[in-house]
């Protein structure tokens, strides 16, 4: 049944009640003419009207081009009709005769027949045609001939055989009549024949309607030929049949098309075409064939359409068994290759399920294949062996894990992909963490099973873990590097003024209050320089290192760490200071590690807490470091692992695995070699202990720098300035340790003047002489580095004369200018008696 719409529900109704209507109205006619005319004429012009109505209305509706003007050109055809129904009307009523034959009237009649042809062939027209063969030649030649010889013997021969009486125009008139229908007919077959693609949906809601006209007007050819035609009868009711008909196909074609796909989309077999040519060709003479033997006298035009006809059809019955046999061997053949290809596509599919096994067994992850219930309906072996030979996919998981797992089974069984993660009990017996995804498995539009894929991500998320504490400690590297480059020149302010205070008199405990500050003020400074080595670490220069001063340095940053503790360090460095090629930061930061991996070790140990580091030669080439702990030690079994990168025993976000490693890759890069010294263990009475062994390098290393410019002669009168006194320029932007240096300096009898930043200084310059100038690196506006450039350009006799102070030598840029400038320096917080003895020797050294 076909769903129709509520206005093609509407339209069809109105085409059943008016068809009934009408043959009431035929059926019981009224005795007087007049009324008998008047019903005849409304029932043309209704049936007309509404028929081009639901063309022109369908038109806007179907959806294709074709459908459309094909649609237009059949509500043409109507509308036609209906204009013909309109002149017979005004012969009737106006005129009150009869209209002759051929009039207006039958124009309008007639050519629906032409608007149904050009309708045809508007709706086919671009539809791929068939390749021209002999096949399609005879069946168009069988149809054509006999649509042909049919309307010649039963339309055309009575129609000339009674029309002695009438005009040429009269029987050309009747003809049209005749064989319009068959025409049309004719040129849908034909269509069929040609075509690949047909519209048959269009074609067999059109044809009743076309065959009710053509059989009206058929009949109407005689009986108009032979001026016998009344108004009022079955041929009246059957135009208005036809014209009913055609309006209901427009209704139904845009639900119809809908239903069956689009009509040009709907493919005619050519089978089915040239079945029904044979049939209509056969048909057609055996009807010739009856009639004519039935007939008293049997003309010979006949005899010669029929045999021509059996001829036809003879030889299309010939073709089409050689055909069969051609046909019946490409079959043959066709179905020996294609058991070929289906014994090889059998082969490859038994081949790639074959492949498809040996991956799925490969693969490490548990691969499975679950049901609606959970149950295992297939897996690979590390499936197997994850669930434990169980036939549910979540035994291996605990409560909590399962209720998870199955929450996700419904959705994934809904159509969803999900990823999740679950804490599971790895075979080991220890805790873990699963990565499931669960893909629905889709088979005709349905959900059957699903896929599920297990991997062990346990590893990874300690390794992100252990990686976020590395960056945090990174980042906390920064801070301290940042810190305690700004402890710096506060504790030189300190240091400064102390010693200022130092050079005056004060009673014994003024003097050891103040020697106290300057002792602390000092400390802060090693401290904070042992932090900026460390912080710094990751230069690639290497030069001599002292390992004494480097243990040393090193214990001083934990010193009061592990007091804190309870753990003893031991120092037994070697008295004939060992030195070694390397990156000083680097060895610190390994140092670093060592301690801190001991200091851990010894934390859950209730006896003796005590580490021990020695420093030592190991002959000509190389010296060695060592690091001793009284410790649990190390089991056996791991420690081949204790070097690889986020390895670690301790428990989740108390250690990042990597401070072993980073040593290893310290010493690797550096040519030497660390390793696990189950020898110097037992000797120390348990424990860890871990050797260094560092390649050594005799040559007595000096930094190069290059040579002071030579210093142009100056008048004697500027060296006896200032009444002898050596002038200072001294420029830092700390206004604390300015004024703590200007007050030594001046207490130690010497002109002194400070500014903040290097511009003051080029004007200072610019009014008076100065023996040295003491500059800071880093200063807002113009920085160390660019004074100096300042100083090559406009006074190069003065860069002999600079002495640069820093807080931070081991930052890279600061380090850099040190190196490439070759000048003098001081570390903050400095002793001011150094910096004494080097404004000597500067000024000494340029005078």
């Amino acid at each position: 049944m076909i769903p129709l719409s509520r206005s093609a529900r509407v339209l069809v109704i109105i085409a059943a009640v008016s068809f009934v209507v009408m043959a009431l109205l035929y059926a019981f006619p009224s005795h007087s003419r007049q009324t008998l005319l008047v019903t005849t004429d409304v029932c043309w012009g209704w049936a007309a009207a509404f028929a081009a109505f639901c063309c022109f209305n369908t038109a806007g509706r179907v959806t294709t081009a074709e459908q459309r003007r094909t649609w237009r050109w059949i509500g043409a055809g109507c509308a036609s009709f209906f204009a013909g129904a309109l002149v017979w009307t005004y012969y009737d009523f106006w005129l009150r005769a009869a209209p002759p034959y051929p009039s207006l009237a039958d124009a309008g009649f007639l050519g629906i027949y032409v608007c149904l042809i050009v309708g045809i062939v508007t709706l086919v027209r671009g539809q791929p045609t068939r390749r021209p063969d002999p096949e399609l030649i005879l069946d168009t030649v069988l149809v054509t001939f006999t649509v042909g010889a049919l309307a010649y013997e039963y339309l055309l021969e009575p129609l000339l055989a009674g029309a002695t009486a009438r005009s040429t125009a009269g029987l050309l008139t009747s003809i049209g009549w005749s064989i319009g229908g068959i025409a049309v007919l004719w040129m849908v077959l034909i269509q069929m024949l040609r075509r690949t693609v047909f519209p048959v949906v269009t074609a067999a809601l059109v044809l009743p309607g076309i065959v009710a006209l053509a059989i009206g007007n058929l009949v109407y050819a005689v009986v108009a030929l032979g001026g016998t035609y009344q108004p009022g009868g079955p041929l009246d009711l059957t135009w208005d049949a036809g014209l009913l008909m055609i309006a209901a196909a427009a209704a139904l074609a845009p639900d119809r098309v809908l239903q069956l796909e689009r009509d040009r989309a709907t493919p005619t077999s050519g089978l089915t075409a040239r079945v029904v040519a044979l049939i209509v060709g056969l048909a057609g003479m055996s009807g010739m064939a009856i009639v004519g033997i039935v007939r008293p006298e049997p003309g010979v035009d006949v005899a010669i359409i029929i045999g021509i006809g059996m001829l036809i059809i003879g030889a299309r019955v010939l073709y089409s068994l050689g055909v069969d046999r051609r046909y019946a061997q490409l079959l043959e053949d066709e179905v020996a290759n294609q058991t070929r290809s289906l014994m090889s596509a059998l082969g490859a599919t038994a081949s790639a399920e074959r492949s498809l096994r040996l991956l799925m067994e490969a693969v490490p992850d548990a691969i499975s294949v679950l049901d609606r219930e959970g149950r295992v309906l297939d897996e690979n072996p590390a499936g197997r062996s994850l669930v434990n030979a169980q036939r549910s996919g979540f035994d291996w998981l605990d409560s909590a894990g399962t209720r998870i797992a199955r929450k996700n089974l419904a959705a994934a069984f809904d159509g969803e992909l999900r990823r999740f993660e679950v804490p599971f009990q790895r075979p080991d017996g220890s805790d873990g963490t699963a990565q499931v995804l669960f893909a629905p498995v889709r088979e005709s539009g349905r959900i059957p099973k699903v896929l599920a894929l297990v991997r062990d991500v346990t590893e990874q998320r300690r390794a992100q873990t252990q990686l976020q504490q590395a960056e945090k400690l990174a980042a906390m590297g920064q801070l301290v590097s940042g810190v305690a480059h700004e402890i710096n020149n506060p504790a030189a302010i300190i240091s400064g003024f102390a010693q200022t205070l130092l050079l005056n008199q004060l009673t014994p405990d003024q003097r050891e209050t103040v020697q106290m500050m300057y002792d602390e003020a000092t400390r802060i400074g090693r401290i904070t320089t042992n932090l900026l080595a460390f912080a710094r670490a990751g230069s690639k220069e290497r030069t001599l290192v002292d390992l004494n001063e480097i243990v040393r340095r090193t214990f001083a940053l934990r010193s009061y760490h592990l007091t804190t503790l309870n753990i003893t360090v031991n120092l037994e460095l070697d008295e004939s200071n060992p030195k070694a090629w390397a990156n000083g930061s680097e060895m610190q930061q390994m140092l670093l590690n060592l301690l801190i991996n001991g200091e851990q070790a010894l934390t859950g140990v209730t006896g003796r807490r005590a580490i021990t580091i020695r420093t030592a030669t190991a002959g000509e080439d190389h010296v060695r470091l060592q690091m001793a702990d009284t410790g649990p030690g190390i089991p056996p079994d791991i420690e081949e692992k204790i070097f690889d990168p986020f390895f670690t025993t301790k428990p989740e976000g108390s250690g990042t695995g990597l401070g072993l490693s980073i040593c290893y890759g310290i010493v690797r890069d550096h040519g030497g070699r660390i390793w696990l010294d189950s020898k110097a263990s037992q000797a120390n009475g348990g424990g860890a202990a871990f050797t260094i062994e560092l390649l050594r390098d005799a040559r007595s290393h000096q930094r190069l720098t290059p040579p002071p410019m030579p210093a142009p002669p100056t008048p004697a009168a500027a060296a006896r300035a200032h009444d002898g006194a050596l002038s200072v320029l001294l420029i830092d932007d700390e206004e604390g340790l300015r004024r703590a240096v200007l007050s030594f300096l001046k207490g130690r009898g010497m002109h002194a003047v400070a500014v903040a930043d290097g511009a003051d200084a080029l004007r200072a310059l610019q009014r008076e002489h100065f023996d040295v100038i003491v500059s800071d690196v880093r200063m807002p506006g113009m920085s160390g580095g660019e004074f100096l450039e300042r100083l090559r350009r406009d006074y190069p006799a003065m860069v002999h004369r600079l002495v640069f102070t820093t807080g931070d030598t081991f930052a890279a840029d600061t380090s850099e200018l040190l190196r490439d400038s070759g000048v003098p320096s001081l570390v903050k917080p400095y002793d001011f008696a150094k910096l004494e003895d080097l404004l000597h020797e500067v000024a000494k050294t340029s005078a």
